[in-house]
């Protein structure tokens, strides 16, 4: 074992009693890109590679044909924020800061203290941009809505994002038409510099909801596309938070393929959603091509918790998983997971490893050859990813939502739920990062 492995496990004897290590590290290769696509709640049967026999998804399935899909991959939570939280911090949701969703514009955001992947990814010389969904504070300085144009501990600029174009509020985020979205770029990127702590409004005053000119997703593509462009001679970190296919359900227009069929309106329009979607997944990876930088680029594309129940009779969302979006069951929480990392991942490649949200940290600071925050709940996977070395296995991965528990064992793992709930379900726990410490 090596010595970050040993330390990590002296932090967790003294903070949490579920061990947890990283992968044993064979670093042959500079440290890659990372670029993360998040859809909003996709279910594990919506992908053509996945099973999906009518959506069309052709660029999702090339990339999974091209590269790794994960088949026993979970999100942090069965709905939205908490499941985000497990995903940027690496805590799972008996230990995370939010463990609900919230509502009524009353989302709990993350605290200051609680460090987030783009943070350390920041610190390892990364450039750092997300275009789309933050979700993790609804309050930040520069916010159209008075009651909210006050500094929240979850604002973006306290997270360490360089760059960020959308809608951070969760309350605001699911109308495709939106008045306006938000921009920051103090560094002048992608346009004029912003106020330091402080998003800049883009107001798109001819849009009404579910009818307008600008529609919100486009938009979010746009400029991830655009920071590519800007990025490219740098190493980077790209989070792509998409808003498809949540509701509401609307498209500028329907994909021709959906238009004969005897599906309901409703129905078109969601097959159609995640179809521009992965049209859109698929310009990015074109985009990486055209600069000469895919091989050095890990992209990841998953989904942040189970399918819906809405329109299931026609698409399956979920397959044979019992249970959709906020059921506590493989329904809510298994998702799609692809990635695709030409040379160093191999093509056309299964894993059936247990993994989750909380795993994305660790994974991210190994590649960038940082240590990440300590205790997490986090794996690295880089082993699976590129199959040199030993993967590490979770003992179990545990979810914790509504003060009811659920519980995926490892192989072999054969504690009672009550021991499982008693060392999983604390406090929050808050990991302690030192920026700069090099991983061993």
């Amino acid at each position: 074992m090596s010595s970050l492995l040993k330390a990590a496990a002296m932090l967790l004897l003294g903070a949490l009693p579920a061990p947890v290590v990283a992968g044993e590290r064979e670093v042959s290769a500079p440290a890659p890109n990372i670029v993360l696509i998040i859809a909003d709640d996709l279910g594990y049967g919506n992908l053509g590679c996945y099973g999906q026999k009518h959506i069309k998804t052709p660029a999702l399935d090339r990339m999974a044909a091209g590269g790794m899909k994960f088949t026993r991959f979970y999100a942090g939570a069965p709905v939205c924020l908490p499941s985000r939280v497990c995903l940027m911090t690496g805590l799972h949701s008996g230990h995370s800061r939010v463990r609900i969703n919230g509502g009524g514009g009353k989302h709990p955001p993350i605290h200051e203290e609680d460090t987030t992947i783009a943070t350390v990814l920041k610190t390892a010389g990364y450039r750092t941009a997300m275009t789309g969904k933050w979700s993790l504070g609804d309050h930040f300085l520069g916010c159209v809505h008075k009651h909210q144009n006050t500094d929240g501990s979850g604002a973006i600029y306290k997270h360490g994002w360089d760059y960020y174009f959308g809608e951070p509020n969760q309350t605001y985020n699911h109308s495709y038409y939106p008045g306006q979205l938000y921009r920051y770029d103090p560094h002048g990127w992608l346009g004029p510099e912003t106020e330091a702590n402080r998003l800049q409004p883009v107001p798109y005053p001819g849009n009404k909801r579910k009818t307008g000119s600008h529609y919100s997703h486009d938009q979010i593509t746009t400029r991830a596309l655009a920071f590519i462009d800007k990025a490219r001679d740098k190493r980077f970190f790209l989070y792509v938070p998409f808003t498809i296919p949540h509701a509401d359900f609307v498209v500028p227009e329907l994909e021709d393929y959906t238009r004969d069929k005897s599906w309901s309106e409703g129905a078109k329009t969601f097959a159609s959603m995640i179809t521009r979607m992965d049209r859109d997944c698929g310009r990015i990876l074109a985009r990486l091509k055209h600069h000469g930088i895919e091989k050095n680029t890990l992209v990841l594309f998953t989904s942040d918790n189970g399918g819906l129940k809405n329109f299931d009779r026609e698409f399956d969302n979920n397959r044979e998983l019992k249970g959709f979006k906020g059921d506590l069951t493989e329904g809510g929480l298994r998702v799609p997971c692809i990635a695709f990392w030409p040379g160093r991942i191999k093509a056309g490649s299964t894993s059936a490893e247990p993994l989750a949200f909380w795993d994305f940290m660790p994974t991210f600071a190994e590649l960038a050859e940082v240590s990440p925050p300590a205790p997490v709940d986090g794996i690295s996977f880089v082993p699976t990813l590129t199959g040199k070395g030993r993967q590490q296995s979770h003992p179990y991965l545990f979810f914790n939502w509504k003060g009811k528990s659920y519980i995926i064992r490892g192989e072999g793992k054969h504690r009672t739920d009550a021991e499982i709930i008693a060392e999983a379900k604390t406090e929050v726990v808050v990991p302690r990062f030192t920026p700069g410490k090099k991983a061993e």
